[in-house]
C-alpha cells in the first residue's frame, strides 16, 4: 500500500470491520403468502366429502387432510409422480404400495417396472381419471415420469384408499406463493369446490363445561366498589326464583327445572342470541376526553350468578334434549359464584329477602380490594 503507513492500514481495516458488524439486518419471513393464495388455500384445504371414483373394479377414495408446511422425509417408501398439466408441472407423491396397486390393474402380478415404462403404465391405469380431469379443466394432462420421492413441503396431504390398499399422498404446492394461483391449481380448486363441505368429527368423549346460572344483575361500578360483607344483591333476572336454572356451554344455552339435586332440561341446547346495542357517539373538546373517576363510577357492569360448573361429554351434550336429567352431585343452594365478564370476583349465599331471592356476599368483591 503506497503512501500509507501500517498503522493507517490497520485503522482502515478496523473501520471496515465495524461497518460490517453494525449494518442493520433486515428481517425476512421464511414464507410469504399473497392474499389471493391464502384465500385459495383456505378453500381448497377445507374438510370436504372424499372424492370417489372407480378404477377397474376397485373403488378409489381421496380426501384432503390438510396443509403441511414443514414435512420430514416419509417413513414409508414414496414415489414422486411428475405431471404436466397444461403449461405447468405438478408433483403428486404417492406411497409405493398405492402405485403398485394401480399398476396391477393393467397387468396382474407385473413386477414394478423402470422408467419410462412405469409412468406409461401408471398413466394407462389412471386413464379414466385423466380423461375426466382433461374434460373438466380443458387442459392437457400427461404423466412425465415416476421417481423416488425427493420433493418436500409445502403440500396438501391426502388420505387415499384404493380397494383394500390405503396410504398417504402429497400434492406439492406451486412456487412462489406470494403471487397469483397458477391456472392448473385454480382449476383443481374449482373441482374440489364441487365436493360438499363436512364438519370435522370431534371425539364424543371430549369434556365440555356446563355452567349453571341462577340470575343476572346489571349494576354501576360504584356499587361494586362499595359492596361489603353481608350486603345482598338482588338479581334483575332470576329463573332460580321460579324453580328453574339456565345451563350454558359457550354460546349455547338451555333452560332446566330444579328437582331436588337434579336438573331436568326443558329443551335442547340452542344458540344464545346477542342483540346489538346502538350507541350514540358524540365528540368532546380535547380537554374533556380523559374520563374522570366519577364517570367510571357510572359504567354498568353485568354480573352473573352461577351455582356450579359440571363436566359433560360432548356426545351427551349433542343428544341432550327435553327431559334429560343432570345429576348435580351437590346442593343447588350451595355457595354461589359471582362473575363479571366471565371472571369470578366474589362468592355469596342464596337468601330470601321478602318475596325475592338474593345473593348475600361472603366477602369483599375482587374489584374493590
Amino acid at each position: 500500500m503506497k503512501g500509507a503507513s501500517l498503522d493507517d492500514a490497520i485503522l482502515q481495516h478496523r473501520a471496515a470491520l465495524v461497518t460490517t458488524v453494525v449494518r442493520p439486518a433486515i428481517f425476512e419471513p421464511a414464507l410469504t403468502l399473497s392474499h389471493v393464495v391464502v384465500s385459495w388455500l383456505n378453500d381448497v384445504a377445507a374438510f370436504r366429502s372424499p372424492f370417489q371414483s372407480w378404477i377397474g373394479e376397485k373403488p378409489l377414495s381421496v380426501r384432503i387432510q390438510g396443509l403441511v408446511w414443514q414435512q420430514e422425509t416419509s417413513a414409508i417408501p414414496m414415489l414422486d409422480c411428475v405431471w404436466r398439466v397444461g403449461a405447468e408441472t405438478i408433483v403428486l407423491s404417492l406411497s409405493r404400495a398405492l402405485v403398485e396397486a394401480l399398476i396391477s390393474t393393467v397387468q396382474s402380478g407385473l413386477a414394478f417396472p423402470t422408467e419410462p415404462t412405469a409412468s406409461l403404465i401408471l398413466e394407462l391405469a389412471l386413464e379414466p381419471l385423466v380423461a375426466r380431469l382433461e374434460d373438466q379443466t380443458q387442459l392437457d394432462v400427461q404423466l412425465l415420469h415416476v421417481r423416488e420421492a425427493m420433493t418436500l413441503a409445502p403440500c396438501l396431504e391426502l388420505d387415499i384408499a384404493f380397494g383394500p390398499v390405503g396410504g398417504k399422498g402429497r400434492l406439492f404446492l406451486f412456487s412462489p406463493l406470494d403471487g397469483l394461483v397458477p391456472p392448473a391449481f385454480r382449476a383443481l380448486g374449482e373441482l374440489l369446490g364441487q365436493l360438499p363441505r363436512q364438519p370435522r368429527e370431534l371425539f364424543p368423549e371430549l369434556p365440555v363445561i356446563v355452567a349453571g346460572g341462577i340470575g343476572t344483575l346489571c349494576v354501576p361500578a360504584a356499587l361494586l366498589r362499595k359492596a361489603c360483607v353481608g350486603d345482598a344483591l338482588l338479581p334483575d333476572i332470576s329463573p332460580f326464583s321460579r324453580g328453574q336454572i339456565t345451563l350454558s356451554v359457550g354460546r349455547l344455552w338451555a333452560g332446566a327445572d330444579i328437582e331436588g339435586d337434579d336438573l331436568i332440561l326443558r329443551g335442547p341446547f340452542r344458540p344464545l342470541s346477542c342483540p346489538l346495542e346502538t350507541v350514540h357517539m358524540t365528540t368532546q373538546p380535547e380537554s374533556q376526553q380523559e374520563p374522570l373517576e366519577a364517570d367510571l363510577d357510572d359504567v354498568e357492569i353485568m354480573l352473573a350468578f352461577e351455582c356450579g360448573r359440571w363436566p359433560m361429554p360432548l356426545g351427551e351434550l349433542r343428544s341432550a334434549g327435553e327431559g334429560h336429567v343432570f345429576e348435580l352431585g351437590r346442593p343447588i343452594d350451595g355457595p354461589v359464584d359471582i362473575l363479571a365478564n366471565g371472571r369470578r370476583i366474589g362468592r355469596g349465599d342464596i337468601v330470601r329477602i321478602g318475596d325475592e331471592l338474593g345473593i348475600r356476599l361472603r366477602g369483599r368483591l375482587a374489584c374493590n380490594d
